[in-house]
């Protein structure tokens, strides 16, 4: 729950308040998996096997929308620092071990300053850009998730039925 907590907060503050004060955020794919636009409904992962479900095409202006890059996303989900380089991660797992200190145990670090840089390491996740190394997917195989407040007939453009294989 802090991860979507933290996600929350930073819909707030990038695109706005949500339209009620309950509102939780909904995920969807901006891009998935390289260039594709819609997910591949043959894989497995969307909905339990044999279910059925509907795949939503969504447009919205970009002031309602957070970008952010799937797969660094898990950095904030397991509490881990996003390093903006090899030689950053490796510096700060190093001070921390010197302090008795690991991420990979405590969560969340009880020493404030390593908290927060952990906490601020992951604004990374929003421009995937300015952060291609090793820790992100490649362009060929990037996704994006979009995290947005509401869902409104407005917004929807298509829409396809499937059972989830």
């Amino acid at each position: 729950m802090p991860a979507y907590r933290w996600m929350s907060e930073q819909m707030r503050s990038r695109i706005g308040s949500p339209p009620e004060a309950d509102c939780q955020a909904i995920w969807a794919w901006y891009r998935w998996d390289g260039v594709r636009k819609k997910p591949d409904l043959r894989c497995p992962g969307h909905l339990p096997r044999g279910e059925r479900g509907v795949r939503l095409e969504l447009e919205y202006p970009r002031r309602h929308v957070l970008l952010s890059d799937f797969s660094l996303w898990h950095y904030v989900l397991n509490y881990w620092y996003l390093p903006s380089s090899e030689a950053d991660g490796e510096a700060f797992e190093t001070e921390l071990a010197g302090r008795g200190l690991s991420f990979f145990e405590q969560k969340p670090l009880p020493h404030a300053k390593y908290h927060g840089a952990i906490v601020e390491s992951w604004d990374r996740i929003f421009d995937p850009a300015r952060h291609q190394s090793e820790l992100a997917d490649g362009k060929e195989q990037e996704s994006i998730q979009a995290t947005i407040w509401e869902i409104t007939l407005d917004h929807v453009r298509n829409y396809r039925y499937f059972t989830a294989r």
